[in-house]
């Protein structure tokens, strides 16, 4: 496992991360992980050297005793979303008693949120200043907040940023850039084009003449996520297959990874999976 500096937080962080929503594929659809599977899944990534975890979306219930308390080389990052300042504190101090920790890593923001919401960044920077929140990440979800990133950058009062970015999905390398040039981290998500499609269909379709209807039929969400379809298109149709060798139908998820990891700028990039196994396909070309 590698480790790369997270910005200039001083963390230095494993180059995977383990998202923070135990599943390849929409649990919906492809069963949910029993519990004693996804303690099975943190204690082996912890064996494999991973030290940042993803937290915020109810997995983190199945956190391990053994990973819970102080450490200076594990990290947890917690997605909050876009929550009303006044509940701010609140959230954070439940993860907080559940981690059995003092101090939240990587506060997750949606860049929108945060922008928009000035008692939201004054929370932010009371929460630093107090220790409960050592660093700040700005989520760029949405088309319009990823575009803002590829234009112009990280935000400055942010110690870094989350964005979209994968073998078929290129477009924040600009804004990567520019993060690097500032000093600032950058966390990767959809990694393996995210769980709208399951990694067979995304490898089997023909891209070449498959549509965004094909996407809405053979994905378990159907016609739920048109309001953000031409942006899951964008990162979820493309030639995955190339990524495999010779003789293969579907290529291993290790390809995709390693891809995203080859660009140095990129701090960590999270993976969700399902199993132990797929932990272990995910980081076989590490």
């Amino acid at each position: 496992m590698e480790y790369r500096d997270f910005g200039q937080t001083g963390m230095k962080l494993s180059n995977v991360g383990l998202g923070g929503l135990l599943a390849h594929y929409w649990e919906g659809d492809a069963g949910h992980p029993p519990p004693e599977e996804k303690r099975r899944i943190y204690l082996r990534a912890a064996e494999l050297g991973i030290n940042l975890f993803d937290i915020g979306y109810g997995d983190e219930v199945h956190i391990p005793e053994e990973l819970k308390g102080p450490a200076a080389d594990r990290y947890f990052s917690l997605k909050v979303g876009s929550p009303a300042a006044t509940e701010l504190e609140g959230i954070v101090d439940r993860h907080l008693a559940n981690l059995q920790r003092e101090t939240i890593d990587i506060l997750r923001v949606h860049y929108y949120a945060y922008m928009e919401d000035e008692q939201l960044r004054q929370r932010i920077a009371d929460l630093k200043q107090t220790g409960k929140v050592r660093s700040l990440c700005l989520i760029r979800h949405f088309e319009a907040d990823q575009e803002a990133y590829a234009r112009s950058g990280p935000e400055t009062a942010a110690d870094a940023d989350l964005v979209i970015y994968n073998y078929v999905c290129r477009g924040q390398e600009p804004g990567i850039e520019q993060a690097a040039n500032a000093g600032k981290g950058v966390l990767i998500m959809k990694v393996l084009g995210g769980q709208y499609l399951s990694w067979q269909h995304k490898n089997q379709t023909d891209w070449n003449t498959a549509t965004q209807e094909t996407l809405v039929q053979l994905s378990p969400l159907g016609g739920s996520m048109r309001h953000d379809l031409s942006l899951v298109h964008s990162l979820t149709a493309g030639p995955w297959s190339d990524l495999a060798l010779p003789g293969e139908s579907v290529a291993h998820t290790g390809p995709a990874v390693s891809w995203v990891l080859q660009n140095q700028q990129v701090s960590s990039a999270y993976v969700a999976v399902a199993n132990v196994a797929e932990l272990e396909a995910a980081l076989e070309c590490l």
